[in-house]
């Protein structure tokens, strides 16, 4: 019978049922400062045509990568609790992963990345609960569920790839992120989040994708989080894996989107054999295919790769290389000395010798004073000044006495590796563990052995660290919960994830109910399958799904069926109409052949 118009909408009668999950309470043994970022999975908010989009993807994904994927990647799916035929529950997942030593929790869509590879150090896989919309089917630049659960998920079952994803993770907190670096996450945030919205209109995403243009642009020199996030993106995010000479998918960039892994397997792509030298050196375009991709020898391969950047990393290296990257980051660092003690905040210059040994640094902005990672609760870093010179000593000061160190202050004043000698009216001393000292003065003045004023704060109290060698400068806070916690505007209610459903749709999800109820009972009612058909309103492109749906069962009844060459025309049609449609509805055809 010939296709009509779709009727007037009815109640929608929804057939999966599924309860909430993730609820930031059931996390407790998470640290809390994480826990502002956990959301709670709302299964109500995912339409009938959400559920038929997953299905369609995995249908395709377990088609396609099943010859070009790793080896695990179908038993992945199964042992990580993904069904192909509904969005999965993250409660599922969690409970899967833990049988492994990971967890996962739910998110709602981008976090800043230093909290998303804190997780990923604690085994803990972050999912976006977001679901893309029918028209970012084939790719999305957001964070989604097909993205972060068919994507990473599957692989993780590899203990290899588990210990690698774990290392990153260690390794990836610790990098020095800059300024240039936030500022372009903000609006990498922005743009995701606009293309995703059902409301946004094209001229609203395209302010938001000039302002990334420019900010992108404006980005100097890479900070090495930046450099070690191409690591990432050549390996967890888009890489491969050599298996009996043939290159396999395994970077969840690729196992979520249905159109670029078919793309990426074609000739035209590079295939490069992953060196860490490369790998650093080759930058990546999120809006865009990638040109070329690397593939790995092995997981124990990358973890050994990640290990030798590591070493050259200002965690690792320290003094003044460490306190460079710093100044050039404009952002949060710690600097830890040799005392134990760690001092948080924006390094703005520091001072050297000939022997590159470290005199002094100056920090401003937010700080935190913390002991081998514990915040100081004895003195709050909010009753100093905004602006503060940290001096380093010869050893043997922090071995003197507190009389000796008054007196000093007293007279010519105490000196440091610089020469230069503080003078202050003493407060208090605190004394941290072994080796650390903390001596808070009051209207100090630090003057260079000529007589000049290097420093001086009459107004508030300054914090005298003990300390003779900087031997880590690492990125963020030393105590990041505390810092966190202090600093972030948490106690606000965890948004709920985004719903894909707008008023006008409501046709859609009851057709999209009605035949999922009749693939799920698998009785061949014909009458039914034409009354659903004639509610599609089939010339509208969005309704492409609906009628491959509807094609599917046709065929499985495995009758003839007038109605079987007039979907495929229109099929064919949208598919010839839409270039952004005509892959899917390729690959969804051939499911069917």
């Amino acid at each position: 019978m010939p296709l009509k118009k779709a009727s007037k909408a009815r109640a929608v009668t929804v057939v999966i049922t599924m309860s909430k999950t993730n609820s930031p309470s059931s996390h407790l043994d998470i640290p809390e400062h994480l826990q502002e970022y956990i959301t709670e999975q709302d299964p109500s908010l995912y339409t009938p045509e959400d559920h038929a989009s997953w299905r369609f993807i995995m249908r395709v994904s377990k088609a396609f990568f099943k010859n070009h994927a790793h080896p695990l990647y179908l038993a992945g799916l199964e042992a990580t609790g993904i069904s192909s035929e509904r969005i999965p529950l993250i409660s599922e997942m969690d409970a899967a992963l833990r049988k492994m030593g990971w967890r996962a929790v739910a998110i709602n869509g981008f976090i800043p990345p230093s909290i998303f590879l804190e997780f990923q150090s604690l085994k803990i896989l972050a999912i976006a609960c977001d679901m893309r919309k029918i028209e970012n089917l084939g790719y999305t630049p957001s964070p989604d569920i097909v993205h972060e659960a068919a994507g990473h998920a599957p692989i993780v079952c590899d203990p290899h790839y588990r210990s690698y994803l774990e290392a990153y993770g260690q390794v990836a907190r610790n990098a020095i992120i800059s300024k240039q670096d936030l500022d372009l996450y903000n609006v990498i945030f922005d743009l995701s989040e606009i293309k995703e919205n059902p409301k946004a209109t094209p001229e609203e995403i395209a302010l938001v994708q000039k302002r990334f243009e420019g900010v992108a642009a404006s980005i100097t020199e890479p900070s090495e989080a930046a450099v070690l996030a191409r690591m990432a993106w050549w390996t967890t995010e888009y890489g491969m894996i050599e298996v009996n000479g043939k290159p396999l998918i395994y970077g969840a960039g690729l196992l979520s989107s249905i159109l670029e892994s078919h793309h990426c397997i074609l000739p035209s792509v590079k295939k490069t054999p992953f060196s860490l030298d490369a790998a650093l050196k080759t930058s990546y375009d999120i809006t865009r295919p990638q040109p070329q991709l690397f593939v790995a020898k092995s997981f124990e391969a990358l973890t050994v790769a990640l290990e030798d950047f590591a070493n050259e990393m200002s965690f690792r290296k320290g003094g003044a290389y460490g306190l460079n990257t710093a100044v050039k980051a404009e952002a949060t660092v710690t600097v830890a000395m040799d005392s134990g003690i760690q001092i948080s905040g924006i390094v703005t210059q520091f001072e050297n010798n000939e022997a590159n040994e470290i005199l002094s640094f100056t920090v401003i902005g937010t700080k935190q004073f913390s002991y081998h990672e514990e915040a100081m609760t004895e003195i709050s870093a909010t009753h100093f000044g905004n602006k503060i010179y940290f001096p380093l000593f010869d050893s043997s000061i922090s071995t003197i006495s507190l009389t000796d160190i008054q007196k000093k202050l007293h007279s010519n004043g105490l000196p440091t590796k610089s020469g230069n000698r503080i003078t202050g009216h003493f407060k208090k001393e605190v004394r941290l563990g072994t080796g650390g000292r903390l001596i808070v003065l009051e209207h100090v003045k630090v003057v260079s052995p000529n007589g000049k004023v290097i420093f001086e704060d009459k107004t508030h109290l300054y914090p005298l660290f003990l300390g003779s060698k900087v031997i880590s400068v690492f990125g963020g806070a030393a105590d990041r919960k505390e810092f966190a916690l202090r600093n972030s505007n948490q106690k606000k209610k965890v948004a709920s994830h985004k719903t894909n459903f707008k008023n006008g749709n409501e046709r859609f999800c009851e057709s999209y109910n009605k035949i999922r109820a009749l693939r799920v009972v698998g009785k061949q009612d014909y009458e039914m399958l034409e009354n659903i058909l004639e509610d599609v309103p089939s010339t509208q492109p969005r309704s492409w799904l609906q009628l491959l749906e509807i094609l599917e069962l046709y065929k499985k009844w495995a009758l003839p069926h007038p109605n079987i060459a007039m979907i495929e025309a229109q099929l064919k049609k949208h598919a010839a109409e839409n270039n952004k449609l005509k892959e899917q509805i390729i690959m969804g055809l051939e499911l069917l052949a």
